[in-house]
This record gives structure tokens, sequence and C-alpha cells, in this order.
């Protein structure tokens, strides 16, 4: 391969000597016309020839492919022509090894860009005509493809498809709402109507795959594109956000299918960098629960801000293992250390605090699933009230500056074990913020998209398997956000927070179930009620119809970051509801685990059983037309 390289290199090479050998002579004959060869030497070709390879091997100018030769190649050009004449020009001055007049400069000049150029040029048209030559023997075997967007991404891909001979895309063209482009011509597609004309265009062209090349385009627009096309015929595939974009790939190899993430209506939320980094940098990081959805998300985000060491601690062997050769081959320089270890052990947890000396702990170890945790209800107190305890306590002893909680909206007005082991851990959180040096936290959100054991991987492996989705009710409704929103929301909240706060996200409207498996059904391109279908199953036990974030809507202050809220943490009453936890204690090493949930709601003063929720007022999270102007909307919810 690296032998192949230099043979292509030298060949540029050289016929780069052999357009500035003949922009040389050019110049002579254009400057002396018939007289041109009394004054013109081949050693002055020579001499220029060395000047410009060795300034063309510093500048690495022959490594650039010709075939994507851009502004900034030709910017290289200029510069390597320029400098490569101006040392000419100082060799003759000082050492005359020419004699001929310096004004011949200014046309040697222009004729070396001037043929440089055209070379490339040269190369480009007839890989391009080689490639659409290639396109039109393949013609059958490739699928007829209608761009949405005739923007830069727009225009990247219809470049890259003429370059790509091998591309199974045949574009027939590309349709944008800007009523200026219309009939405009891009790389030899015309603009053929705007969003609303895609049904026409698809039966009029016989389209098989619909590709959206708007990086910037709201869920909401996608959403509308997505109804106009019927996925059992046509495939929808959609460039990522500008975020996603991987910096100088190729558009074509980053088109994706549309996710059910693209159609959720919410913008992606966006972090200070900088502040991050002034928060992380230099520090040692502890992250508990490190190989888990949130915890392995929040070490591949940390390890960007360069921190002195990240210590994940986690029981499963397998999936921290793996997550640390993977930040390992992307952080070479980074210290990562992976802990096999139970929050639940006191012990062990103090002996890793006392060896790393953490300065800052994000405590994501805990039980999540609301009707497992309900049938085992000891394991989530174990876990979630007293391994939070002992990672509290003892980031108070060893000094650690920050702690941060990952707690759920289901802590509000909790109906479940889960919900109220999780209101428990905020409660200690506060209480241990009052008179520590250590400034405690959490960060409350919802549903992650993506995360083990969630709603999304369940309903795409009943829809693999060909089996029928199952719902627990038809108005339930559910908060989501993407796993990288929650770990940079968990972030963020470490490095902005006083102390004694909970922060939670602007998650927009909450998202109804039953419209989440529809969407999952129609973009794995089956129809609902003839290939698959939707089964209601009941609420389970523990399960509310709706989640909340906050428990007084009104008491939410904004931050720096718009889409970021500040709740109170603080119930007096509740906080001293803890004394029950010596009571739990001995529940527990008595094994009466039936007793659990009662103390629990001596504990928790807001634990309901569900039946008593689900018929009362609904109430949204913080929302808002703007981002500006935070509202509170009240619904009611009646349940039949």
């Amino acid at each position: 391969m690296l032998k192949n390289d230099r043979v292509r290199n030298g060949i540029k090479l050289f016929l780069d000597s052999i357009l500035l050998s003949s922009a040389f002579i050019f110049a002579f004959m254009i400057k002396f016309e018939g007289d041109w060869e009394k004054y013109f030497r081949m050693r002055y070709v020579a001499h220029f020839l060395v000047i410009y390879i060795v300034l063309n091997l510093i500048l690495k100018i022959n490594k650039k492919s010709w075939r994507y030769t851009n502004s900034l190649d030709i910017f290289n050009i200029i510069m390597v022509v320029t400098f490569s004449n101006m040392i000419y020009v100082l060799a003759i001055v000082f050492l005359e090894i020419a004699k001929f007049p310096i004004s011949l400069f200014s046309l040697m000049v222009i004729f070396e860009m001037i043929f440089l150029l055209i070379g490339r040029f040269a190369f480009r048209v007839h890989r391009t005509l080689e490639s659409m030559q290639f396109g039109k023997k393949n013609k059958t075997e490739r699928k007829k493809a209608l761009i949405v967007g005739a923007g830069e991404a727009g225009e990247g891909l219809l470049r890259e498809s003429l370059k790509n001979p091998h591309l199974k895309l045949e574009i027939i063209g590309v349709v944008d709402d800007d009523p200026k482009k219309k009939n405009m011509v891009l790389y030899g597609k015309k603009v053929l109507g705007n969003r609303f004309d895609i049904p026409r265009l698809i039966g009029e062209f016989n389209i098989d795959e619909v590709i959206i090349a708007i990086p910037s385009m709201r869920s909401k627009q996608i959403k509308e594109v997505y109804k106009l096309i019927d996925t059992e015929k046509v495939t929808i595939k959609i460039l990522p956000s500008y975020d996603e974009i991987l910096e100088g790939g190729s558009f074509l190899n980053q088109v994706r299918d549309v996710r059910v993430e693209d159609l959720l209506g919410r913008q992606i939320i966006k972090v200070n960098s900088r502040n991050i980094a002034r928060g992380i940098e230099g520090k040692v990081i502890f992250i508990t629960g490190g190989s888990g959805s949130i915890g392995s998300e929040l070490s591949r985000q940390i390890a960007k801000y360069n921190p002195k060491k990240l210590i994940n601690i986690d029981l499963n062997e397998n999936s921290i293992y793996f997550l640390e050769l993977e930040l390992k081959r992307k952080y070479k320089d980074l210290e990562i250390i992976s802990e096999i270890g139970n929050v639940r052990e006191y012990e062990k947890m103090e002996y890793l605090f006392k060896k790393y000396k953490p300065e800052i702990v994000f405590h994501a170890a805990a039980h999540k699933h609301v009707p497992l945790m309900e049938h085992n209800p000891e394991e989530a107190i174990k876990n979630n009230v007293f391994g939070t305890k002992n990672i509290i306590d003892l980031a108070d002893i060893y000094n650690a500056e920050r702690f941060i909680l990952v707690s759920t909206d289901k802590a509000v007005n909790p109906t479940n074990i889960m919900g109220a082991t999780k209101r428990t851990a905020e409660l200690l959180v506060e209480e241990k913020n009052k008179i520590s040096k250590t400034k405690f936290m959490a960060t409350r959100f919802g549903n992650v998209l993506g995360s083990s054991g969630s709603v999304i991987p369940l309903f795409k492996k009943l829809i693999e398997e060909k089996k029928n989705i199952t719902v627990t009710h038809p108005e339930i409704t559910r908060y989501f956000m993407t796993i990288p929103e929650a770990a940079s929301l968990v972030i963020e909240a470490g490095t902005m927070s006083k102390g004694g706060e909970v922060f939670i996200l602007d998650m927009g409207e909450p998202v109804k179930i039953m419209d989440l498996a529809k969407n999952l059904i129609k973009l794995s391109g089956l129809t609902l009620g003839e290939d698959i279908d939707i089964e209601i199953t009941g609420l389970r036990p523990g399960e509310k119809l709706y989640e909340e974030l906050l428990y007084d809507v009104n008491s939410a202050e904004k931050t720096e970051n718009k889409k970021i809220f500040i709740g109170k943490l603080h119930d007096e009453d509740e906080v001293g509801n803890l004394k029950y936890l010596e009571e739990l204690k001995g529940i527990l090493k008595a094994h009466e685990y039936e007793k659990l949930k009662g103390v629990m709601k001596k504990v928790v003063i807001t634990f309901k059983e569900p039946e008593e929720v689900n018929r009362k007022v609904k109430y949204s999270s913080i929302v808002g037309s703007s981002i500006e102007e935070v509202r509170v909307r009240k619904e009611k919810l009646v349940v039949s």
C-alpha cells in the first residue's frame, strides 16, 4: 500500500513537472514571440523544477488527491507557485544563475498556476465522465433516489454521486422549499419542486429512496416529509445533524436510516464546553455504574475534556472491559482505570476512595426497571438507597469537590419502589449538602432512548421477530432524551452547581408510547393491522400513565443553558423522614420484605399507589413556545 502511494505521488509530481515546463516555455514564447529560443535555456526550467519539487514535498502537495481538488488545494498551489518563483528571483539576483528579465516572472506565475489547475480539472472531468458512463451501463441495477434539500449538504451528495461510479443510486432530482431554487440545475440534476411534490414525483419517476439532506431540519419538518411517503414502497434515509456529521467525512457514507429519535420533536441540547472543560480538566473523576448506558456515555464525554484520571466502577466485568478498550484506543494519553466493585460494599468503596481520592463523583449506579423492582423491593433499597448513601458519605469523608447523582423523573410523586428509592437518594443528597464542604447535587430526566431494557430496543426486537408490540395503556406518555443528551446534562450540572440543586432538562412535550410504537412500525416498512398489531396489556405494577419532572412547577429557575432548569430538592418533612432508614435496615436484616413498601411510604411522603395518581390532574414538564418564555401547561387526563 505504501509502495503504491509512493508510485502514485511520484507520477503526480512527474505530471506537475511536465505542466510547469510547458508553462515556463509558453511564458517565454509570449514574451519574446519568434525570438524566444535565443533567450530560453533548458537549465532555467531545471533550476525552477528543483525549487518547486522541494517546496512540493515540504507542503505535501503531491499527496493531495487530484480527484477531490478543492479551494484549499487551489490556495496551496497558488502559494507553492508564488514562493517557488520568489525564491527563483532571489537566486537570479544574488547567485546570477540565469539571465532573463525579472518582469518575465509575472507571466510565468500566471501560466504555471493555469497549467497546474487545468491538469487537475481535466483529471476530474475525465473521472466524472467515466463515472457517468459506468452509471449508464449499470442503470438497471441502481435504485432511483430523490434528494430533499438543495443546500450545501444536498449539493455535496450530488457532487459525490458523480465521483462514485459504484454508487447503487441513480439520483433523479432534488426538491427544496425555497421557491427561488425551483428549476435550478445542480450537477446536472433539476430542482423538481418542494416537499409537497414528493408523492407526485415518487409516482412519476418510480422513486425507490428519499434522502433528507438537510442536517439542520427540525423533527417537525422531518415528520411532515415522513407522512408524505409510503414507507412500504419507498425507503427514507437522512443525513445526521451537523453535530453528528464526521468532520471531513463523505456525505454519502453518513446517510443513514431515519430513526425514531428524529421524529420526537425536540432540539438537541447544547452544552457550554468551556465551562465543562474548566470543571473536568486535570481532575480525578469517579463514575459508579460506569459501564451502564449513562455511565459509559459519561466516560466517553468526560474523556474528551482531559481529566487527570478516569476511574470507572461497575460489577459488569465484560462491559467495563470493552469500554476501557474503546477509550484507550481513542484517548491514548488518558489514564483510564476500571474497578470491579459493588456500591453496596462500603469497605471496597472506601478502599477506592482512599486509593484514588476522587475530586468529582458521578453516581450512576442504580437499579432502574420498575416492574422488576416492584418484585424485588429489597434489591432496589439496598442498591439505590444504601449503596447511594455509601458513596455520598465517602465523598464527604474524602473531601470530593462535587458529587452528582443521576436521578429520574420517576422520583417525582413516585408510584413504585424504584421511584421512591431514587427520591430517597435525592433526599440523602440534600441532607448531606447542608453539612458538607462537598457540593452535592442531582440531575433528573426522563426515559433514555436506546438504553438497555428501554422501550425502543424492546419494540425493535418484537418487530424483528414479527411479534405484536405490547403497550400497557393507549394514553400512557413518557419524556424522552438521547443517551448523549442525558450524559451532557449530568456533566454540565456538575460544573454549574452551587450545591443542593436538582437540574432538569426541558424535554418538551411528552410522547405517547402508542404513537412511538406506530412510528417504529412504519419506519420498519410494515403495515399496522396487516403485518403486525399493537396489543394493550394493562398498566404494570407501580406504573404511572404519565411522569413529572418537578414537584413544584412554579419554582423552576432558568440557568445559563436555556434548556436546563433548576428545581428545589428539599422538603423539610421528607428530609426528617430519613430517620426511618434504620427501620428499613432492620427489615432487610430480618428478610421481612413485605413490610418494605409501608416503611418507604413513611420516608417518601409523596409515594402513592398508581391507581390514586392516574386519576388526578396531569402536569406537564417545563415547556415553552419559545426557549426564553417558560410556561407551565396543565392538562386533565380522564381515565375511562
